[in-house]
């Protein structure tokens, strides 16, 4: 006769459960001002568009609120990326646009709000050029990428440089004005004219 221990008189260990994320599907939409895909949770609401002081975005749902600007670049939003995401966790309209509203009116400091005041937004990559400009004019070229010798420093330049001027090339193409871009951001710079199409490189 088997004896059996304490141990053996309980069920068995149950598995682990495996978590399985959600499965998720793509709609298209005009954010961006440009046909672009969303990837959202199956079983969210289809995107819905909002519109706030005369503004329409796009809304979609993960753990809060995410809103897309559905105008084209240069455009008034409550984000420069033309994105912001709320922790808000409500799918109501109405609660939405006071969500919204009550950011736009919040004081900037600490990224709280937006002060009264809206942005105009732009596609990432022509911030980051703008932002490269900025650091250009502040930067003394003699003393920047030094540290790896003269040959890799002015390859390092040079390279920046091409991509500025390839920044340059896209926005003409997509209807984007550079002059605007700058004019809507601090600190002043000067025109895209008086350096880059005179000299054949960045600032």
């Amino acid at each position: 006769m088997t004896q059996l221990s304490f141990l053996d008189t309980l069920d068995p260990p149950q598995a682990p459960t495996k978590w399985t994320p959600p499965p998720r599907r793509k709609v298209m939409t005009g954010a961006y001002g440009r046909d672009y895909e969303l990837e959202i949770v199956e079983n969210n609401p289809e995107p819905f568009e909002v519109e706030v002081r005369g503004i329409r975005a796009l809304i979609t749902y993960s753990v809060g609120f995410c809103t897309y600007t559905m105008d084209k670049p240069g455009e008034l939003f409550w984000s420069e990326t033309g994105f912001r995401s709320f922790g808000r966790a409500t799918i109501d309209p109405d609660q939405i646009r006071a969500a919204i509203e009550a950011y736009i009116d919040a004081p900037i400091k600490d990224g709280s709000g937006c002060g009264g005041k809206l942005v105009r937004w732009w596609p990432i990559w022509v911030l980051q050029w703008c932002q490269n400009r900025t650091r250009d004019l502040e930067w003394c070229r003699d003393d920047v990428w030094t540290q790896w010798g003269a040959d890799k420093h002015k390859e390092s330049w040079d390279r920046h440089d091409r991509e500025q001027l390839e920044a340059l090339d896209r926005m003409k193409a997509e209807g984007i004005d550079p002059d605007a871009v700058i004019s809507s951001h601090r600190p002043k710079q000067p025109p895209v004219s008086m350096i880059e199409l005179t000299t054949g490189r960045a600032a």
